[in-house]
Protein backbone atom coordinates (compact mmCIF):
# COMPACT_ATOMS: atom_id res chain seq x y z
CA UNK A 1 0.00 0.00 0.00
CA UNK A 2 1.27 3.41 -1.00
CA UNK A 3 0.22 6.82 0.37
CA UNK A 4 1.35 9.72 -1.57
CA UNK A 5 0.10 13.29 -2.77
CA UNK A 6 -2.43 13.58 -5.58
CA UNK A 7 -4.19 16.53 -7.63
CA UNK A 8 -8.12 17.61 -6.29
CA UNK A 9 -9.31 16.40 -9.61
CA UNK A 10 -8.19 13.01 -9.66
CA UNK A 11 -9.30 12.54 -5.89
CA UNK A 12 -12.34 13.95 -6.65
CA UNK A 13 -13.06 11.83 -9.72
CA UNK A 14 -13.26 8.72 -7.26
CA UNK A 15 -14.23 10.52 -4.27
CA UNK A 16 -17.39 11.89 -5.23
CA UNK A 17 -19.33 8.86 -5.60
CA UNK A 18 -18.47 8.05 -1.74
CA UNK A 19 -18.15 11.27 -0.50
CA UNK A 20 -20.90 13.17 -2.17
CA UNK A 21 -20.73 16.94 -2.04
CA UNK A 22 -17.64 17.52 0.33
CA UNK A 23 -15.82 15.16 -2.02
CA UNK A 24 -16.91 17.12 -5.20
CA UNK A 25 -14.59 19.10 -7.09
CA UNK A 26 -16.54 22.31 -7.04
CA UNK A 27 -16.21 22.27 -3.55
CA UNK A 28 -12.68 21.57 -2.70
CA UNK A 29 -11.74 24.10 -5.57
CA UNK A 30 -12.78 26.20 -3.14
CA UNK A 31 -9.67 25.63 -0.69
CA UNK A 32 -7.43 26.53 -4.15
CA UNK A 33 -3.64 25.39 -2.97
CA UNK A 34 -4.13 25.58 0.59
CA UNK A 35 -6.21 21.97 0.67
CA UNK A 36 -3.61 18.79 0.15
CA UNK A 37 -5.41 15.66 -1.32
CA UNK A 38 -3.44 11.96 -0.44
CA UNK A 39 -3.73 9.44 -2.44
CA UNK A 40 -4.28 5.52 -0.85
CA UNK A 41 -2.72 3.17 -3.74
CA UNK A 42 -3.00 -0.46 -4.09
CA UNK A 43 0.17 -0.36 -5.59
CA UNK A 44 2.10 2.10 -8.00
CA UNK A 45 -1.08 2.79 -10.04
CA UNK A 46 -4.48 1.32 -8.69
CA UNK A 47 -6.42 4.61 -6.22
CA UNK A 48 -8.55 3.13 -4.06
CA UNK A 49 -9.01 5.62 -1.63
CA UNK A 50 -8.51 9.57 -0.37
CA UNK A 51 -8.44 12.19 2.08
CA UNK A 52 -7.59 15.75 2.66
CA UNK A 53 -6.42 18.48 4.81
CA UNK A 54 -5.66 21.87 5.17
CA UNK A 55 -1.78 22.69 6.27
CA UNK A 56 -1.09 25.94 7.43
CA UNK A 57 0.80 28.05 9.67
CA UNK A 58 -0.07 29.81 12.93
CA UNK A 59 2.78 32.20 15.07
CA UNK A 60 5.55 29.98 11.90
CA UNK A 61 4.20 27.10 13.35
CA UNK A 62 3.04 24.42 11.10
CA UNK A 63 -0.25 22.96 11.96
CA UNK A 64 -2.75 20.40 9.92
CA UNK A 65 -6.59 20.66 10.19
CA UNK A 66 -9.59 20.36 8.51
CA UNK A 67 -10.57 23.09 5.72
CA UNK A 68 -13.11 25.45 7.26
CA UNK A 69 -16.69 24.71 6.67
CA UNK A 70 -16.01 21.15 5.35
CA UNK A 71 -17.39 18.51 8.58
CA UNK A 72 -14.82 16.17 7.53
CA UNK A 73 -11.26 15.00 5.53
CA UNK A 74 -13.09 12.77 2.91
CA UNK A 75 -11.31 9.63 3.47
CA UNK A 76 -13.02 6.82 1.57
CA UNK A 77 -11.22 3.43 0.55
CA UNK A 78 -12.48 0.38 -1.25
CA UNK A 79 -11.76 -2.41 0.91
CA UNK A 80 -10.84 -5.59 0.00
CA UNK A 81 -11.66 -8.89 1.19
CA UNK A 82 -13.62 -11.90 1.79
CA UNK A 83 -14.38 -12.62 5.32
CA UNK A 84 -14.96 -10.34 8.38
CA UNK A 85 -11.16 -11.23 9.23
CA UNK A 86 -9.32 -10.24 6.42
CA UNK A 87 -12.02 -6.96 5.85
CA UNK A 88 -11.05 -5.77 9.10
CA UNK A 89 -7.39 -6.72 8.92
CA UNK A 90 -7.17 -4.46 5.67
CA UNK A 91 -9.19 -1.44 7.11
CA UNK A 92 -6.79 -1.72 9.81
CA UNK A 93 -3.79 -1.36 7.27
CA UNK A 94 -5.11 1.72 5.89
CA UNK A 95 -5.42 3.42 9.22
CA UNK A 96 -2.14 2.70 10.06
CA UNK A 97 -0.54 3.96 6.72
CA UNK A 98 -2.50 7.22 7.50
CA UNK A 99 -1.04 7.82 10.89
CA UNK A 100 2.47 7.41 9.47
CA UNK A 101 1.27 9.62 6.18
CA UNK A 102 0.07 12.39 8.77
CA UNK A 103 3.22 11.86 11.13
CA UNK A 104 5.53 12.26 8.39
CA UNK A 105 4.05 16.21 7.95
CA UNK A 106 5.95 17.01 11.13
CA UNK A 107 3.07 19.34 12.00
CA UNK A 108 3.22 21.49 15.79
CA UNK A 109 -0.80 20.42 15.76
CA UNK A 110 -3.09 17.94 13.77
CA UNK A 111 -6.60 18.22 14.20
CA UNK A 112 -8.87 15.78 11.62
CA UNK A 113 -12.35 14.77 11.83
CA UNK A 114 -13.41 12.23 10.11
CA UNK A 115 -16.83 10.61 8.14
CA UNK A 116 -19.43 8.74 10.90
CA UNK A 117 -18.68 5.53 8.80
CA UNK A 118 -15.17 5.70 9.91
CA UNK A 119 -14.96 3.96 13.04
CA UNK A 120 -12.09 2.23 13.49
CA UNK A 121 -9.81 5.21 14.94
CA UNK A 122 -7.26 2.42 17.18
CA UNK A 123 -4.18 3.22 15.15
CA UNK A 124 -4.20 6.51 16.15
CA UNK A 125 -5.21 5.61 20.11
CA UNK A 126 -1.63 3.61 20.17
CA UNK A 127 0.33 6.46 18.44
CA UNK A 128 -1.04 8.67 21.23
CA UNK A 129 -3.39 10.85 19.59
CA UNK A 130 -6.57 12.20 21.42
CA UNK A 131 -9.89 10.22 19.78
CA UNK A 132 -12.59 12.45 20.70
CA UNK A 133 -15.78 11.68 20.05
CA UNK A 134 -18.00 14.02 18.13
CA UNK A 135 -21.85 14.01 17.16
CA UNK A 136 -24.09 15.10 14.48
CA UNK A 137 -27.68 14.85 13.90
CA UNK A 138 -29.53 13.78 11.10
CA UNK A 139 -33.23 13.36 9.60
CA UNK A 140 -34.54 10.38 7.91
CA UNK A 141 -36.36 11.82 4.57
CA UNK A 142 -37.81 8.40 3.19
CA UNK A 143 -41.30 8.82 4.87
CA UNK A 144 -44.11 11.52 4.73
CA UNK A 145 -43.25 14.95 5.93
CA UNK A 146 -46.14 14.52 8.35
CA UNK A 147 -43.92 11.71 10.05
CA UNK A 148 -41.12 14.09 10.32
CA UNK A 149 -43.25 16.68 12.03
CA UNK A 150 -44.54 14.75 14.50
CA UNK A 151 -41.26 13.39 16.25
CA UNK A 152 -40.57 17.35 16.86
CA UNK A 153 -41.10 18.67 20.25
CA UNK A 154 -44.11 20.29 21.05
CA UNK A 155 -42.56 23.78 21.89
CA UNK A 156 -40.80 23.74 18.43
CA UNK A 157 -44.02 23.20 16.78
CA UNK A 158 -45.69 25.88 18.70
CA UNK A 159 -43.37 28.15 18.11
CA UNK A 160 -43.20 27.58 14.52
CA UNK A 161 -47.01 27.84 14.12
CA UNK A 162 -46.96 31.15 15.94
CA UNK A 163 -44.16 32.44 13.35
CA UNK A 164 -46.55 31.49 10.26
CA UNK A 165 -49.71 33.38 12.37
CA UNK A 166 -47.89 36.32 12.60
CA UNK A 167 -47.09 36.62 9.00
CA UNK A 168 -43.37 35.57 8.72
CA UNK A 169 -42.97 34.68 4.80
CA UNK A 170 -40.22 32.15 4.27
CA UNK A 171 -38.64 32.47 0.30
CA UNK A 172 -36.41 30.15 -1.81
CA UNK A 173 -33.27 32.01 -2.85
CA UNK A 174 -34.68 35.31 -2.80
CA UNK A 175 -31.08 36.71 -2.01
CA UNK A 176 -28.22 37.01 -3.75
CA UNK A 177 -24.67 35.93 -3.38
CA UNK A 178 -23.29 38.88 -2.51
CA UNK A 179 -26.57 39.34 0.00
CA UNK A 180 -26.08 36.17 1.40
CA UNK A 181 -22.56 36.49 2.23
CA UNK A 182 -22.81 40.17 3.68
CA UNK A 183 -26.12 38.56 5.74
CA UNK A 184 -23.66 35.59 7.20
CA UNK A 185 -20.82 37.56 7.87
CA UNK A 186 -22.52 39.73 10.06
CA UNK A 187 -24.96 37.04 11.71
CA UNK A 188 -21.39 35.27 12.10
CA UNK A 189 -19.63 38.17 13.70
CA UNK A 190 -22.33 38.18 16.87
CA UNK A 191 -21.20 34.73 17.86
CA UNK A 192 -17.81 33.04 18.73
CA UNK A 193 -18.04 31.17 15.89
CA UNK A 194 -14.56 31.18 13.47
CA UNK A 195 -14.97 33.09 10.43
CA UNK A 196 -13.44 32.29 7.53
CA UNK A 197 -13.90 35.45 5.12
CA UNK A 198 -12.17 33.74 1.88
CA UNK A 199 -13.34 30.21 2.04
CA UNK A 200 -17.30 32.49 2.80
CA UNK A 201 -16.86 34.22 -0.22
CA UNK A 202 -15.68 31.45 -2.39
CA UNK A 203 -18.76 29.07 -1.41
CA UNK A 204 -21.47 32.18 -2.27
CA UNK A 205 -19.79 33.19 -5.32
CA UNK A 206 -18.00 30.21 -6.72
CA UNK A 207 -19.73 27.04 -5.78
CA UNK A 208 -23.41 28.05 -4.96
CA UNK A 209 -25.80 27.02 -7.46
CA UNK A 210 -29.31 25.94 -7.94
CA UNK A 211 -27.98 22.33 -8.74
CA UNK A 212 -26.06 22.33 -5.40
CA UNK A 213 -27.85 24.92 -2.86
CA UNK A 214 -30.78 26.30 -1.59
CA UNK A 215 -30.96 29.73 0.40
CA UNK A 216 -34.39 30.28 2.49
CA UNK A 217 -35.10 34.22 4.25
CA UNK A 218 -38.03 34.19 6.50
CA UNK A 219 -39.60 37.99 6.20
CA UNK A 220 -42.30 39.77 7.41
CA UNK A 221 -43.09 43.53 6.70
CA UNK A 222 -40.49 43.51 4.14
CA UNK A 223 -38.09 43.17 7.22
CA UNK A 224 -35.31 40.47 6.44
CA UNK A 225 -35.54 38.01 10.10
CA UNK A 226 -33.24 34.84 8.80
CA UNK A 227 -32.01 33.21 6.81
CA UNK A 228 -30.46 29.54 6.08
CA UNK A 229 -28.12 27.65 3.61
CA UNK A 230 -28.08 24.27 2.83
CA UNK A 231 -25.82 22.51 0.09
CA UNK A 232 -26.69 19.24 -0.92
CA UNK A 233 -25.69 16.03 -3.11
CA UNK A 234 -27.90 13.16 -4.50
CA UNK A 235 -28.46 11.50 -0.80
CA UNK A 236 -27.56 14.38 1.57
CA UNK A 237 -28.54 17.84 2.43
CA UNK A 238 -26.61 19.42 5.05
CA UNK A 239 -27.87 22.29 7.29
CA UNK A 240 -24.26 24.65 6.84
CA UNK A 241 -25.39 28.08 7.73
CA UNK A 242 -28.16 29.77 9.55
CA UNK A 243 -28.57 33.27 10.88
CA UNK A 244 -31.17 35.19 12.79
CA UNK A 245 -31.84 38.81 13.19
CA UNK A 246 -31.41 39.62 17.13
CA UNK A 247 -32.39 43.36 16.47
CA UNK A 248 -36.25 41.99 15.33
CA UNK A 249 -36.73 39.94 18.31
CA UNK A 250 -39.32 37.47 16.41
CA UNK A 251 -39.48 34.18 18.17
CA UNK A 252 -39.59 30.55 15.98
CA UNK A 253 -38.02 32.33 12.40
CA UNK A 254 -35.24 29.93 12.60
CA UNK A 255 -37.08 27.12 13.86
CA UNK A 256 -39.63 27.50 10.63
CA UNK A 257 -36.42 28.09 8.33
CA UNK A 258 -35.05 24.54 9.44
CA UNK A 259 -38.78 23.22 8.91
CA UNK A 260 -38.68 24.33 5.55
CA UNK A 261 -34.99 23.54 5.20
CA UNK A 262 -36.43 19.94 5.80
CA UNK A 263 -38.97 20.13 3.33
CA UNK A 264 -36.97 21.02 1.06
CA UNK A 265 -34.97 18.44 0.78
CA UNK A 266 -37.20 16.00 0.94
CA UNK A 267 -38.35 18.05 -2.36
CA UNK A 268 -35.05 17.33 -3.47
CA UNK A 269 -35.19 13.80 -3.13
CA UNK A 270 -32.59 13.48 -0.69
CA UNK A 271 -32.28 10.38 1.60
CA UNK A 272 -31.02 12.54 4.88
CA UNK A 273 -30.75 16.11 6.09
CA UNK A 274 -27.71 16.52 7.81
CA UNK A 275 -27.89 19.22 10.77
CA UNK A 276 -23.75 19.16 10.07
CA UNK A 277 -22.00 19.42 13.67
CA UNK A 278 -23.84 19.50 17.11
CA UNK A 279 -21.27 20.15 19.87
CA UNK A 280 -22.32 23.62 21.42
CA UNK A 281 -24.87 22.78 23.60
CA UNK A 282 -27.29 25.59 22.92
CA UNK A 283 -27.34 24.38 19.64
CA UNK A 284 -27.29 21.17 20.36
CA UNK A 285 -30.77 21.69 22.30
CA UNK A 286 -32.12 23.51 19.48
CA UNK A 287 -31.63 20.79 16.82
CA UNK A 288 -32.55 18.00 19.08
CA UNK A 289 -35.61 20.07 19.17
CA UNK A 290 -36.77 18.26 15.44
CA UNK A 291 -36.52 14.78 16.73
CA UNK A 292 -33.37 14.08 14.68
CA UNK A 293 -31.02 10.96 15.16
CA UNK A 294 -27.53 10.89 17.19
CA UNK A 295 -24.66 10.21 15.03
CA UNK A 296 -21.42 10.24 16.31
CA UNK A 297 -18.06 10.56 14.51
CA UNK A 298 -14.82 10.61 15.39
CA UNK A 299 -11.82 13.15 15.59
CA UNK A 300 -8.14 12.89 15.97
CA UNK A 301 -5.78 15.31 17.65
CA UNK A 302 -2.24 15.76 18.68
CA UNK A 303 -0.08 18.73 19.58
CA UNK A 304 3.73 18.72 20.56
CA UNK A 305 4.33 18.33 24.33
CA UNK A 306 4.19 21.92 24.96
CA UNK A 307 1.97 22.59 22.98
CA UNK A 308 -0.76 20.19 23.85
CA UNK A 309 -0.24 21.67 28.08
CA UNK A 310 -1.22 24.98 26.75
CA UNK A 311 -4.27 23.64 25.08
CA UNK A 312 -5.15 21.76 27.89
CA UNK A 313 -5.63 24.81 29.64
CA UNK A 314 -8.74 25.97 26.68
CA UNK A 315 -9.37 23.04 24.81
CA UNK A 316 -9.72 20.29 28.04
CA UNK A 317 -12.14 18.60 26.24
CA UNK A 318 -10.19 17.94 23.24
CA UNK A 319 -6.56 17.27 24.54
Amino acid sequence: MILKPIDITTYSQKAEQHIGVFGSLKWLSIYGDALSAVGIFKDDTQLIGGFYFCKTKKFGLPFLKLPPYTPHCGLFFKTEGKNKSSLSNFSKDVMNEIVKYLDAQKSMLTVLAFPHTIVDLQPFVWQKYKVVPNYTYQIQLQTTFETITSHFDSKNRNVINKALKEGVQVNENELDNSQLFDFFMQSLSTTNANIYENELKQIFFTFADTTNSFSLSAKKDGILLGVVFCIFDQNVCYYLLGGVNKKAGTPGVNNLLVQKSIEKAQSLNCQIFDFEGSMLKGVEKFFRSFGPDLIPYFTVNRGTLPLEILLKFKKRELF
